[in-house]
């Protein structure tokens, strides 16, 4: 299938705009001479999407879908565009049933490693509703690309080192989450949504090719870093990685039940949104999983680097110093170079990541021990 081959009078669809990806998603596709629809799912958050793009006129576009999972919630929203970013999905649950934001109601009795499942639930769900809205509705698209996880691509690990790459699939925590229920950690109930949502995208494809005129490609990134365009006005605001990163390094905080390692992988924000357009023009992404990975690196070590960059937070006492004589070993990672070739990306460094994040967060007073 042929991908956008220029920006000239493209206009493609952002899902769940307001987001920390997506927002600069939508910057970088306005950027490049993108006309951008975002979907939010009410006006309050549609708004700050005024007064970040506001000077692109009406070359950027915002409209409500208030419930992703409604049938024909995207049928109007795909209307009239030439491609769409999907970014929009649930991140975890906090429940203990898997009937939960997260996961799934049950799975049928067909094999799950082909995808084949009879009722999902928004995680799911919400990629499916946006893919049957593009078979419907979408006469003009050519690609959609749809935002996955690292998570989908997991297993246990009993044997380290362990590099994964877009071979690996996860399906070893659905069967743990069909097999555990309610009872299945907050881990599993992840990485099986994860799972199931990415096989749904190319089960979705394969089932429909002969009907539509646009391909498919995901994009699996891991924890994503880097400064922030949402409109947060204090840290405890923060959400998703940019607040796992802040409660581990500027805080020191060791509580975060989906990210028990003492080490993490990690990309920059700008770099995985430059990967999600170019996901769009490069005719070589089409059908591929894109694992996006800049490395892998411990906490402790994250706190020692930033300690090297901005000494005097530490003599100042403002950032915890953690134990900085602790080693951490790497017992797997991630091998990003295929999606790194295909989409002509070079990967932001952990010390250029951090450095531009502990000044955001000063900028923003967040580094003073009562800021919350």
């Amino acid at each position: 299938m042929p991908a956008l081959e220029t920006s000239a009078g493209q206009r493609v669809l952002v899902t769940g705009a307001n987001g920390f990806v997506a927002l600069w998603v939508v910057r970088v596709l306005l950027e490049q001479g993108f006309t951008v629809r975002g979907t939010v799912r009410s006006e309050s958050k549609g708004r700050h999407l005024d007064e970040l793009f506001g000077s692109y006129g009406d070359k950027f576009e915002w409209v409500v879908v208030e419930d992703i999972v409604k049938e024909g919630a995207f049928d109007e929203a795909v209307k009239g565009v030439h491609a769409i970013e999907h970014t929009a999905a649930p991140i975890s649950s906090t429940s203990d049933d898997p009937d939960g934001e997260s996961s799934f109601v049950r799975l049928s009795s067909n094999n799950v490693n082909n995808g084949l499942l009879e009722y999902l639930k928004p995680s799911v769900e919400g990629t499916l509703s946006i893919l049957r809205s593009a078979l419907k509705f979408g006469t003009d698209i050519k690609r959609v690309v749809v935002t996955s996880s690292l998570a989908a691509v997991m297993r246990t690990v009993t044997e380290p080192p362990v590099i994964f790459d877009e071979d690996d699939w996860a399906d070893e925590f659905v069967d743990t989450l069909k097999r555990e229920g309610r009872k299945a950690s907050e881990q599993v109930k992840y990485f099986a949504s994860k799972t199931l949502a990415e096989r749904a995208v190319f089960t979705f494809y394969d089932a429909h090719k002969s009907q539509i005129n646009w391909d498919v490609a995901t994009v699996l990134p891991p924890v994503v870093l880097g400064p922030t365009l949402q409109d947060v006005k204090k840290s405890s605001d923060l959400t998703g990685s940019p607040n796992l990163w802040y409660q581990k390094v500027v805080k020191d905080q060791d509580d975060d039940p989906l990210n028990t390692t003492p080490f993490y992988p990690y990309v920059d924000v700008r770099d995985l949104a430059a990967a999600h357009v170019n996901a769009l023009t490069k005719e070589a992404a089409g059908g591929k999983r894109l694992l996006i990975c800049a490395g892998s690196i411990g906490w402790q070590d994250t706190r020692d680097i930033v300690y090297s960059l901005r000494p005097d937070l530490y003599e100042s006492g403002v950032l915890p110093r953690g134990k900085p004589d602790s080693k951490t070993s790497i017992l797997w990672d991630y091998n990003g170079e295929k999606a790194k070739s295909i989409l002509g990306l070079e990967y932001r460094d952990i010390k250029h990541i951090a450095l531009d994040m502990i000044t955001d967060f000063e900028r923003r007073g967040w580094l003073s021990r009562d800021s919350v």
